[in-house]
């Protein structure tokens, strides 16, 4: 159960042709059978689904929120669409590789990978073992 969890968390992001940018999806297992899905297109509104997770492995609905300003106008189909989608109460939640399945209200979207602060970090690490050997702790 603990892999499982781990390979559902993370960072994911959902293209479509609808939006310019995608949505930016971030999956936590707060503690136990809490889960957060927080989504957000740039310089949009955040939609935070609040989940709990049965003994099964489905999801159900605890709370939503979502802010409610102004979306720039390339992306206000896609924005509204996600909502609409998350408003459903996501299900389940599957790991196929690198692609998340999220699963409301009898439909499905599939989301890539985030990579980026992965790429982030690794470029740190990086760095760092350039600098090592300056000398001063041996």
């Amino acid at each position: 159960m603990a892999a499982t969890i781990k390979a559902l968390e993370g960072d994911w992001q959902y293209v479509s042709e609808k939006g310019y940018d995608p949505v930016k999806v971030t999956v936590k297992n707060i503690m136990g059978s809490d889960w957060m899905v927080a989504c957000m297109i740039p310089k949009g509104n955040s939609m935070v689904s609040m989940l709990k997770r049965d003994e099964g492995g489905k999801f159900s609905l605890v709370k939503l929120n979502c802010t409610n300003r102004e979306c720039p106008k390339e992306n206000k189909e896609l924005e509204a669409e996600f909502k609409i989608f998350l408003e459903q109460g996501i299900s389940n939640l599957l790991r196929d590789g690198k692609n998340l399945i999220i699963e409301a209200g009898g439909k499905q979207k599939q989301l890539v990978e985030d990579d980026v602060m992965q790429k982030h970090n690794e470029a740190q690490k990086a760095k760092l073992a350039s600098a090592k050997g300056s000398g001063r702790f041996g």
